[in-house]
């Protein structure tokens, strides 16, 4: 009987095994990229639902009284963090005469310009802005509602001085959320 020289093996090599591990690592870290980038997405749309239904309000309350609100400064008074906030009762004290109050927690401190604020000679302009530091880096980004009276002035926020941002033909965007890039650096999708 002739033993075989032959042998047959089953399973990986190392180089194989190398190759393997290097791809899952690849994946791993597009994976939660991709995953950073959704959670501060979903955590934007706090402050693009809030400015659209403060907006809704104010136009409401324009409606009825013929003026814009004055909301002295921003509300909450603390900054803004990676965790939320408490809506508290001077946040409400200050946008309640509009019927604006949340409930529970917010990532975003608010403001709204209006009325002594603005430029605009017949007081039908108004702008809010909703900013924080949703990545905890200690650059501010923005969401910013901007509207102009019927002359076409707008009313720059009075927080940070943004006006109306650009879309992609050069025009400012109006009466729409819209997602400033971050102050004191380079536009970041986790920053606005």
């Amino acid at each position: 009987m002739q033993r075989s020289s032959h042998r047959q093996t089953s399973g990986f090599t190392l180089v194989e095994l190398m190759i393997t591990v290097a791809i899952i690592g690849i994946l791993a870290a597009t994976a939660i990229t991709m995953f950073r980038a959704q959670q501060f997405r979903s955590k934007r749309t706090e402050g693009m639902t809030n400015l659209e239904a403060l907006a809704k309000m104010a136009r409401g309350y324009f409606g009825d009284v013929g003026a814009y609100p004055i909301v002295a400064g921003a509300w909450p008074a603390a900054a803004p963090q990676t965790n939320p906030i408490p809506w508290d009762v001077a946040s409400n004290a200050q946008f309640g005469v509009m019927g604006f109050k949340i409930d529970g927690g917010v990532r975003y401190a608010y403001d709204f310009d209006a009325a002594g604020e603005c430029p605009c000679a017949s007081a039908a302009c108004f702008t809010a802005v909703a900013f924080s530091d949703l990545d905890g880096d200690a650059l501010f980004g923005g969401i910013g509602y901007f509207h102009r009276d019927a002359g076409g002035v707008e009313c720059p926020t009075a927080i940070f001085g943004w006006t109306a941002p650009l879309d992609s033909g050069g025009n400012p965007q109006y009466d729409a959320s819209t997602a400033f890039p971050r102050i004191g650096g380079a536009l970041s999708p986790d920053d606005y």
